[in-house]
């Protein structure tokens, strides 16, 4: 009978037998622990199949897109290769080996080529060119540098710490580690209008160890989500024997 009377004086305040203030906010705390822990062991489980992809493919797709001008260059800026990292300054000392993979769009061979952001601007000082300054819907943003044809075709120009040109798509491999720089690019025969499709993979070389930390640390958070559940879930069922 005195069971009882507790179990009714218990429910008619709104409040379940055994569970108090500070077991009911352990276990939601716990809930809450367990459904971040998801997110970091679904984070864990895609970079383990990006590590096991870059493995066997040599690099990780950051996407493909296609640029067009009515100038003679298309140019990224020097944070971002053409807006493939959304923010390549931010990625910058997690990427090995970068390629870009060009290919033309129109009748003329492609080139592509990285250069110091200084030495691409006194190049292209006077050209007329677009720089990509992102990406909106699928769609690139560009701005818009009025001027002529450059004065030197691009192989010529001796500026590149990295190039590529040719028929069909070119590839240009470059370290990024190296340090930032402007991609650009053109016709091989300097030629107006540019419409080149750009390709960018790259090598991380710690997603490896990124995948076992966010796997390691959604294993530690659920554990201590089970534990936030399930201790006070016990003592609560205690008091009712």
């Amino acid at each position: 009978m005195t069971a009882l009377r507790t179990y009714r004086s218990a429910t008619d305040t709104g409040r379940l037998p055994g569970w108090t203030v500070g077991r009911i906010v352990s276990a939601l705390a716990g809930a809450l622990l367990a459904v971040c822990s998801l997110g970091l062991l679904g984070a864990g489980g895609v970079a383990v199949w990006a590590s096991a992809t870059q493995r066997h493919g040599g690099g990780i797709d950051l996407g493909t897109w296609s640029y067009r001008s009515t100038g003679y260059a298309v140019t990224s800026t020097t944070a971002d290769p053409f807006g493939a990292t959304g923010g390549w300054s931010a990625l910058g000392s997690l990427l090995g080996t970068v390629r870009i993979h060009a290919t033309s769009g129109g009748a003329s061979p492609v080139f592509v080529g990285v250069a110091p952001a200084g030495a691409a601007g006194h190049y292209l000082d006077g050209v007329a060119y677009d720089t990509v300054r992102g990406l909106a819907q699928h769609h690139a943003l560009y701005t818009g540098h009025s001027g002529g044809a450059p004065v030197t075709a691009p192989a010529r120009a001796g500026i590149w710490a990295a190039r590529a040109a040719g028929p069909g798509t070119q590839t240009l491999t470059w370290p990024g580690r190296s340090g930032s720089g402007t991609v650009v690019a053109m016709n091989a025969d300097g030629s107006r209008p540019v419409a080149v499709r750009i390709g960018v993979t790259a090598t991380v070389p710690a997603l490896p160890w990124i995948a076992t930390g966010l796997l390691a640390g959604g294993v530690l958070i659920l554990a201590a989500g089970v534990i936030l559940i399930v201790v006070p879930a016990r003592r609560a069922a205690q008091t009712l024997r």
